[in-house]
């Protein structure tokens, strides 16, 4: 069977030349050009439609692109903006950062050149001293934030949960900056509203440093007026503790408030020279109180108005206070005695091995020192002590392998382990070691004595009789 011939199909010159000008437009980047033929074919009319549709969809496709590209130089603009802020945050940091270290070293060497004067009053010589204790209070807290942010930004800061009270935590830290407020001028209170949870189980150490930033930024922008600290029950629930720091300070304004929780920025740049400070204090607070589960805002503030910050915390204790009121500051002294306590002192550090000695001494303790584990064994096996204070980081034989070695040889000596690591891992290793409890340096003079108190009311089984076997 012959098939039908297809019937031939001629173009006009016209149509043709009108596809191949359209084309070429369309080549050119005329994405808006459209293909019409007149008169149309099948065949030719099909063509048309095709082209029209594939340069429809380049067109959109062209559009998007466009947008994305747009889109990216945004992003990249923005990113170039928070990179070039960042660095301007961190610029001003290094600068307030190098003043806030070097401001308390040179005032710590001024004083202690003057402590050398054979011309000082009693009176002068203990009033430089606490100007140094001060000194080196802050550099340490300002060490304790620099470190503490870097192990939050990573993750690894690790919490130790226990039961606190507020209201003491609070009283001790007013306490501690009594000198602070007296030498403003300003008053400075705590009140507890009705049904306030007494306890809260949280870190008590990480639950101190944000009240301690909390209201030492209250004292450093308060130049006259008063600052209040309120305890108060939150309205969503018995179980949650609301603490609010308010102050009649200088205030934020409301352009600078965005950026008051971020690190190494501080409300405005002017704020480093003229009240001190690194632009730390308050981010480093947020994500400590964020990681204790609760949250830190600042609640309410205006220029010249001051400024009311809010803590919140889930309390998971029960007991309240019985009724409001204002509260006193105070605090019950330790007992500053150690009078006929026999101490090995085991500290590489000659300098601190002799300030620990002569405050021993002072207190009324007899002393021995060591300055490696191999001596401390040495003189355990040759003298009689009530307690050890062993330092963990020493030459030839550390502290740690030292009290493994005298607990295998069965000394039950009150053993204290003394270490600048201030990590969770490293007071687990020297609990595990055998150490009675670990006290981290730098620490207060009453803390130590608190610690040796508390062992020698609550010895180990066997008491001080039980010394080391014969080896």
């Amino acid at each position: 069977m012959t098939d039908t011939p297809r019937p031939s199909v001629s173009f006009s010159p016209d149509c043709i030349g009108h596809l191949l000008d359209v084309l070429a437009r369309m080549a050119a980047g005329a994405t808006d050009e459209r293909l019409t033929i007149s008169p149309l074919n099948d065949e030719l009319d099909a063509i048309a439609f095709g082209i029209n549709v594939l340069v429809g969809e380049l067109q959109w496709t062209g559009q998007k692109m466009a947008e994305a590209e747009r889109q990216a130089t945004l992003e990249l603009q923005r990113a170039k903006e928070h990179a070039e802020r960042a660095n301007e945050a961190k610029g001003i940091f290094l600068r307030n950062i190098s003043h806030e270290i070097r401001t308390p070293i040179a005032a710590m060497l001024a004083v202690a050149e003057l402590l050398t004067s054979s011309r000082l009053s009693e009176e002068d010589r203990m009033a430089l001293v606490d100007r140094l204790r001060s000194n080196g209070r802050a550099l340490l807290s300002l060490l304790g934030n620099v470190l503490d942010l870097s192990k939050l930004e990573a993750n690894h800061l690790d919490l130790v949960t226990e039961v606190v009270s507020p209201l003491d935590l609070l009283r001790e830290i007013v306490e501690s900056l009594e000198a602070s407020v007296r030498r403003k001028n300003i008053d400075l209170t705590i009140d507890v509203e009705r049904d306030t949870p007494l306890a809260i189980e949280c870190d008590r150490m990480r639950l101190r440093q944000i009240l301690v930033n909390l209201i030492d930024n209250a004292i450093k922008f308060t130049s006259r007026g008063s600052i209040r600290i309120s305890l108060r029950p939150s309205p969503e629930g018995s179980h949650t503790i609301v603490i609010d720091v308010a102050d009649t300070g200088v205030g934020i304004a409301e352009g600078q408030q965005a950026h008051l929780f971020e690190p190494f920025n501080q409300a405005n740049a002017s704020i480093g020279p003229a009240y001190g400070g690194t632009g730390l204090g308050l981010a480093l607070s947020r994500r400590l109180a964020q990681r204790l589960g609760g949250t830190l805002v600042l609640l309410r503030s205006a220029p010249g108005g001051g400024a009311t910050f809010r803590l919140t915390l889930r309390s998971g204790v029960t007991a309240i206070a019985p009724a409001a009121g204002r509260t006193a500051v105070s605090e019950p002294e330790s007992e500053q005695t150690l009078e006929g306590l026999r101490v090995l002192l085991a500290e590489d550090n000659e300098d601190l091995q002799s300030a620990m000695g002569r405050l021993l001494t002072l207190l009324g303790a007899s002393v021995d020192s060591a300055f490696d584990g191999h001596e401390a064994i040495a003189l355990v096996f040759a003298k009689s002590y009530d307690i050890v204070l062993m330092d963990v980081w020493m030459p030839r034989l550390d502290g740690l392998e030292a009290t493994r070695l005298l607990r295998s040889r069965g000394c039950h000596l009150p053993i204290i382990a003394l270490t600048a690591d201030a990590t969770t891992e490293r007071r687990s290793a020297a609990l595990d070691a055998g150490c009675d409890t670990y006290l981290s340096k730098p620490f207060e003079s009453d803390d130590l004595i608190a610690a040796i108190h508390t062992l020698m009311r609550d010895p180990r089984p066997g008491g001080e009789s039980a010394h080391l076997e014969s080896a």
